[in-house]
C-alpha cells in the first residue's frame, strides 16, 4: 500500500507533493483522483475545496515542478554580475538543473503535450514561460546596447532561440538518454554564444 505522502504546510501541499508522485509514477493518465487523496492521506473532497478540480490540481503541480527546475537559472539571470559571468553561470545552473530533473524531464514534457486539453495547465505555462522570455529578452537587449553582444543579435528571437533550445535538450535527454549528453549540448549553446562576439569558448 501506498504511504501518504507528508509534506509541510498542511493538506493542500500535500496534495501537491502527492500529485508529483503520482505523477512520476503513473504519468498524467495514472494519476486520478484516488490514487492522489491516498497518498496524501486526504479525502476526495479536499482536492475541490482547495483547487476546485483535479485537473486544476494536476495543473498547479507540474507548474511547481517546472518553476523549481527552472528557478536556480532565473535567479543567476536576475543578479547583478557582469554579463559574461552572469551566462556562464546561468548555463551552468541550467546544466545542474537538467541533470536534477532528469528523471522528472519525461513528466514536463508530457505536461507541454498535454496543456492544449487542460485550461488551467495551458494558461500557468503561457505566464511561465512569458516571464522567462521577457526576463531574457531584457538581459539580451542590454547586452546588446553594452556592445557585450553585436547588435544584429535579435533581443526577443533569440529569448525564444534559448527557451526551444532548453525544450530540445529535454526532448532527447529523454527520447534518447544513452545517446545524448546535455551538458555537451548546452555547453555547445554557450560556444556558440561567446563566438557570437568574437571570443573564444
Amino acid at each position: 500500500m501506498t504511504e501518504p505522502t507528508r509534506a509541510p504546510g498542511g493538506t493542500r501541499d500535500q496534495l501537491v507533493e502527492a500529485t508529483l508522485a503520482c505523477l512520476a509514477e503513473g504519468g498524467l493518465a495514472g494519476t486520478t483522483s484516488r490514487a492522489i487523496t491516498g497518498r496524501a492521506g486526504a479525502n476526495l473532497a479536499a482536492i475541490t475545496y482547495h483547487f476546485g478540480s483535479k485537473d486544476a490540481l494536476v495543473a498547479e503541480a507540474v507548474l511547481i515542478s517546472l518553476r523549481r527546475w527552472i528557478e536556480p537559472v532565473l535567479t543567476v539571470l536576475r543578479s547583478d554580475e557582469e554579463p559574461e559571468q552572469r551566462t556562464v553561470r546561468a548555463v551552468a545552473a541550467l546544466q545542474s538543473s537538467l541533470a536534477a530533473a532528469r528523471a522528472t524531464l519525461p513528466l514536463h514534457l508530457a505536461a507541454v503535450t498535454a496543456a492544449p486539453r487542460n485550461a488551467a495547465l495551458r494558461a500557468g505555462l503561457d505566464e511561465l514561460l512569458g516571464e522567462v522570455h521577457e526576463l531574457l529578452a531584457e538581459q539580451i537587449a542590454a547586452q546588446v546596447a553594452s556592445g557585450w553582444l553585436p547588435p544584429w543579435v535579435d533581443a526577443g528571437a533569440m529569448a525564444h532561440l534559448l527557451v526551444a533550445m532548453a525544450d530540445g535538450i529535454a526532448l532527447h535527454a529523454v527520447l534518447q538518454p544513452e545517446a545524448v549528453d546535455p551538458d555537451a549540448l548546452v555547453g555547445q549553446a554557450l560556444a556558440l554564444l561567446l563566438a557570437a562576439r568574437g571570443d573564444q569558448a
